[in-house]
């Protein structure tokens, strides 16, 4: 009964949604062609293109099943649904207006549907989520779960308990764990495992039966597999190791079959996205207003000592990926060669080498380090996609083989051209601390923090801090 109930509300979603499309692109047309919308709506282009939308629509939330009820989803995760197939929606019918070779659908109105589609879908199906989990929280819609247990699933049955608004409600728990009898003795029925699960599922009302032992019993497992495809209750098993999604763990999908992530790196997909774009129009940005002076530093450096105005060198990026380097030349032409006969007085401890006074830095050299203008070429890094505005600095290959393991973490994130150590006293710090820095700033990322590392960035290139 639940499960034709939960269907019928699908179907129901997936209906008002595709109609949602279909006034969304209606609504498009006329807003975009206020003065001529009366004979556009009598139109056959008209109609040819509600239809597809219609159809894009149905089709796109079948596929991405945004018709079906999810208890577990975020709005935020929602939304993310939501923009990809919106996307996709207005990627289609830009096709077949591309192939029908219609003129009065154009990208602007297309743009226009999209933001309409997208705003009419996400408020809909997030005021649905909303009332559903409304009701969850006051008993309904909800299904009841059997759960056999050990000691080690304490943590998943909290997560059960404190999530009243997915609508899942503990019947019984089925456990010889002392443990859990005396958390939980008073709260639900406490099941000794002696029992047989099949007289528990013929006299109780159970909608789901989740086996949550650590210690899988596969022989026990295909047996209630059987027991519960014969009585039409839904089988769950809980991963073996409870997937703790602050410590960074969380449960995924490789095409069809269920895998464990671990990721101590952000993830954030949208947050990511917007550091991407402001990477790229940051750099267009610098580099335009900037280029005078680039040109007036670029003919300095060649009236200097006649050699390249760039040096471009071998780094390591993100994962080990390697990248060419841009920078302006500050070093004399020959400096790798000389670099063997300094490393005795290189000034900073690990893998890195570092002179506060390197006689290989030429004059013009020095002004550029001290102001840091020296990395202005590594914009088209970041326009290239190999780096990021801040991030951990990338090491060359030769640093990267001295490396303890630990310390491999800071290429976890693609590299900056500025971060945290830079603006945190630069090169007075050892390298394990400089590292420290480096998985701090990967641990505690965000857009506020990277924007606080810009704008102490140049406050350090003014007062001059570079070397």
């Amino acid at each position: 009964m639940i499960k034709e109930r939960e269907h019928v509300i699908s179907k129901v979603n997936q209906i008002i949604q595709t109609a949602l499309s279909a006034l969304a692109f209606t609504l498009a047309c006329v807003i975009y062609n206020y003065e001529k919308y009366p004979e556009l709506l009598r139109s056959q282009e008209f109609n040819i293109f509600l239809l597809m939308a219609i159809l894009t629509g149905w089709i796109s939330v079948e596929y991405s099943a945004l018709h079906r009820m999810s208890r577990e989803e975020s709005y935020l995760e929602l939304f993310y649904k939501y923009v990809k197939v919106t996307a996709a929606e207005t990627i289609i019918l830009w096709l077949v207006k591309y192939y029908l070779n219609n003129k009065w659908i154009d990208l602007q109105l297309l743009t226009v549907f999209a933001a309409i589609n997208l705003c009419l879908q996400f408020a809909f199906k997030a005021s649905f989520f909303r009332m559903m989990k409304f009701f969850r929280n006051r008993g309904f819609n909800t299904r009841q779960l059997l759960i056999i247990a050990d000691g080690q699933s304490q943590d998943f049955i909290e997560t059960l308990i404190n999530s009243r608004d997915w609508g899942y409600r503990i019947t019984g728990i089925v456990t010889n764990s002392k443990k859990l009898k005396k958390t939980y003795g008073n709260q639900f029925s406490i099941i000794p495992e002696e029992t047989t699960i099949d007289s528990i599922l013929n006299q109780t009302v159970i909608d789901e039966l989740i086996y949550s032992k650590n210690d899988l019993d596969y022989n026990e497992i295909n047996a209630l597999m059987e027991l519960c495809s014969e009585l039409g209750v839904v089988f769950r098993l809980r991963p073996k190791v409870f997937v703790d999604k602050s410590k960074g763990y969380k449960l995924g999908m490789l095409n069809d079959a269920p895998i464990y992530i671990y990721k101590n790196i952000p993830d954030s997909y949208l947050a990511l996205k917007v550091k991407r774009i402001f990477d790229v129009l940051f750099s267009l940005v610098v580099l335009i207003v900037a280029s005078p002076l680039l040109l007036v530093v670029a003919l300095a450096i060649k009236l200097n000592d006649g050699g390249p105005v760039f040096f471009q060198q071998e780094r390591v990026g993100l994962c080990g990926r390697r990248f060419g380097c841009l920078k302006f030349r500050t070093m004399v032409t020959d400096a790798e060669a000389l670099k063997s006969t300094l490393m005795q007085q290189n000034d900073q401890s690990g893998p890195v080498f570092k002179m506060k006074y390197d006689p290989r830095i030429t004059r013009v050299g020095r002004f550029l380090r001290k102001h840091s203008i020296d990395e202005f070429p590594q914009f088209f890094n970041v326009l290239n996609g190999d780096m990021s505005v801040v991030g951990p600095r990338p090491p060359i290959p030769d640093e990267v083989r001295l490396y303890e393991r630990w310390q491999n973490r800071r290429l976890s994130m693609k590299p900056g051209l500025t971060c945290i150590w830079q603006v945190s006293g630069r090169n007075a710090i050892d390298f394990d601390e400089w590292v420290k820095l480096d998985t701090q700033y990967i641990d505690n990322w965000s857009l506020k923090l990277d924007a606080k590392i810009i704008l102490k960035t140049i406050k350090v290139m003014i007062k001059g801090d570079g070397i």
